[in-house]
């Protein structure tokens, strides 16, 4: 009997705060009109994957709405399930992931014997499961982790998986000094994407290996898996994306503090970069907003607006300023005279005529001030906050409009 393939989106987990996010790690803005959880979403309808749901503790109404919308802009195929799990979002991404397989249990039993494609909704990934799936099968594994290649110095930090010539995941270190190095590889370990295959007949010893609340590491889950299953792991970055022809493989990043968030949409306002969201091929497809398109026009003084290796979302406007680097989100006003450089800027914001911004990320529907200066060497306002990276951060709904001059500078 040939297996069928279901899969299983893991929403919840904590969002960059930082910014005053809505509480729901899904719905992270990314790359001006996207949401994380869009990139699971097109991940599994252009892999062909037919049957999926979506597992959600208690899921939030933005969620809901978000989902439906997203129907909508799919329009083909069958559209996933959301699946509400009882109680509070667990911890630990291991935690959530135990927690959502416990939960559609009786679902995915149903549908024995398939191949489940468990996704989490917590970062940002562009992946052919067809190739994953069928490497699973050709290991003949029980579940097989997918895994990321990290260079040695940053692995201290993550689950690294110690894997034999074969493939086969021998061991799980946790935040190890002296990480196990990839097969073939000496400067690279391997480390545990988040991400996962596994047979329905494996999913009892999924969910029973520990219980959700318990699991505060990937190692908590992963190690009884180990002992007990054919635990095989797969190099993400040997997939290849269909319509891609520059031989760049799969796409994950994991938004793990602000620059790192900070990084990867900086990397979008390069000519060439990691993540293709123009690849006709492999659509990621955005909620409508209903708002009208982005324009780029003079002030009333005739002063230009500019835009340079920007991203540019609906609704935008840019009014006689200038936006070099940046991303901007969704009914964005860029003012006269200002200047928007190296920056983030996320739905509904606005900045004032000749402020001038650099290396920032301004959180939706933040208000800058007329002529405020942010990233230069003055003293930030009080409602903002300087990192030791450089970075400046705007949380969303933050106004500073009643500030005198000297005290937005």
């Amino acid at each position: 009997m040939e297996r069928s393939v279901i899969g299983l989106i893991v929403a919840g987990g904590a969002p960059l705060d930082i910014l005053g996010l809505p509480d729901e790690a899904a719905l992270t803005p990314f790359g001006g009109k996207y949401r994380f959880i869009d990139f699971a979403l097109a991940t599994l309808a252009n892999s062909q994957v037919a049957t999926a749901c979506i597992a959600a503790p208690s899921p939030s109404r933005a969620l809901r709405s978000h989902l439906l919308h997203a129907a909508h802009a799919r329009r083909r195929g069958r559209h996933p399930a959301l699946v509400a799990l009882p109680g509070t979002a667990a911890r630990s991404r291991a935690g959530r992931l135990v927690q959502a397989l416990a939960g559609c249990r009786e679902l995915l039993r149903g549908r024995e014997p398939a191949t489940v494609v468990v996704l989490l909704a917590d970062h940002i990934l562009q992946l052919d499961v067809r190739q994953l799936v069928r490497a699973h099968r050709d290991l003949a594994a029980d579940v097989t982790l997918a895994s990321l290649p990290v260079p040695v110095g940053e692995a201290a930090h993550r689950s690294v998986l110690r894997v034999g010539t074969d493939q086969r995941v021998h061991d799980v270190q946790r935040a190890p000094l002296h990480p196990a190095t990839a097969p073939g590889s000496r400067g690279f370990a391997l480390g545990w994407a988040g991400d996962l295959v596994l047979e329905t007949e494996a999913l009892a010893a999924v969910v029973e290996s520990v219980a959700a609340d318990a699991a505060r590491e990937d190692a908590d889950v992963l190690d009884p898996l180990v002992a007990g299953l054919r635990v095989m792991a797969y190099d993400v970055l040997e997939n290849r994306l269909p319509g891609r022809g520059d031989g760049r493989g799969a796409y994950w990043h994991e938004a793990t503090s602000i620059e790192a968030y900070y990084d990867a949409h900086m990397d979008l306002c390069t000519p060439r970069p990691t993540l293709d969201l123009y690849n006709a091929a492999w659509p990621v497809l955005p909620v409508s907003t209903g708002l009208g398109p982005s324009k780029v026009v003079a002030d009333a003084a005739g002063r230009a607006g500019q835009a340079l290796n920007t991203l540019v979302s609906d609704g935008t406007v840019i009014r006689g300023g200038v936006a070099i680097n940046t991303v901007l989100g969704h009914g964005v006003v860029i003012e006269s005279g200002a200047e928007v450089e190296d920056s983030v800027l996320l739905d509904g914001c606005r900045i004032g005529r000749g402020a001038r911004v650099r290396r920032a990320v301004v959180g939706a529907g933040a208000i800058v001030p007329d002529e405020a200066r942010i990233g230069y060497d003055v003293p930030p306002a009080p409602t903002w906050r300087a990192m030791s990276s450089g970075l400046t951060i705007i949380p969303s709904g933050t106004s500073t409009q009643g500030m005198g001059l000297a005290e937005a500078r």
